[in-house]
């Protein structure tokens, strides 16, 4: 796929999440979404307050929990989603602080804003809809960028990490979330849609990946990773994973999770 077809194909699996309440990265259904959140770092009290309605389980990391965020800071989210982390960073950035949500699939932009609106935190969260190759905030506006499970999906991973990187001021951080890969994808998996929305096609080797966060011009980079493997349900009528096992086989499936690793990521612009 080119990068318009790589986007529509994105933007029109994650309106189908936002609409059904599926999941793309785990199995689907409310009890599901709470288990794979407490996997992935989210607390208990993460999970009882406002922000989860926010949660439809498409993380794979808890970037809030990593990035250190201060009262009165500036946060952009690369991919905000139904704004799980937005509500939950709100909470840290109090009244001085502003959250930025950039999505590109406009029903997650309305359940993100409802959301909002719903926690109280209308005036210090807002979402704009863009893409993340092409944020729609200012130059050195913002202390800390935080993405969860999304720049996988980018066609231009490159481009996305130099938009991070003008978007932050100077000793700005960056606290991501995503899911990278042991060895390159087989081919027809590459090229698969249902894997690509599954949050695998789109993943990078972690040498790729950090080169470009490297390339951006980040410095100070910290990594810590875990086996993903068990974020893929294959005993679930999930459509996404289904399509996926329809597409390969549950033995090819589940080779390729082996080589799937969630990882966080921390680095600094100088």
């Amino acid at each position: 796929m080119n990068e318009t077809q790589t986007h529509t194909a994105v933007r029109e699996g994650y309106a189908r999440v936002a609409k059904e309440k599926t999941s793309c990265c785990g199995p689907a259904g409310r009890g599901a979404e709470i288990d794979t959140a407490k996997q992935i770092g989210y607390s208990d009290a993460d999970l009882a307050g406002p922000a989860a309605a926010g949660n439809l389980g498409l993380g794979c990391g808890n970037p809030t929990a990593i990035a250190n965020l201060q009262p009165g800071e500036v946060v952009v989210d690369l991919g905000s989603g139904a704004g799980f982390d937005a509500l939950l960073a709100a909470e840290r950035l109090g009244s001085e602080g502003r959250f930025i949500g950039v999505d590109m699939t406009p029903e997650m932009l309305a359940r993100a804003r409802t959301n909002a609106v719903n926690a109280g935190y209308a005036r210090t969260v807002e979402f704009r809809e863009g893409l993340i190759e092409a944020l729609p905030v200012a130059s050195e506006s913002a202390d800390v960028i935080i993405s969860n499970c999304v720049v996988n999906l980018s066609p231009d991973k490159a481009k996305s990490f130099r938009e991070a990187f003008r978007v932050l001021k100077p000793g700005g951080r960056l606290a991501i979330s995503d899911i990278l890969l042991t060895k390159p994808l087989p081919s027809e998996v590459a090229r698969s849609v249902a894997a690509l929305i599954g949050c695998v096609a789109g993943a990078e080797t972690e040498e790729d990946y950090v080169g470009h966060i490297r390339d951006a011009g980040f410095v100070d980079i910290e990594l810590q990773r875990r086996p993903a493997g068990e974020m893929f349900d294959f005993a679930t009528d999930d459509p996404v994973i289904s399509a996926a096992i329809a597409e390969f086989g549950v033995e090819r499936a589940k080779e390729v999770a082996g080589t799937v690793f969630s990882y966080t990521i921390q680095a600094t612009k100088p």
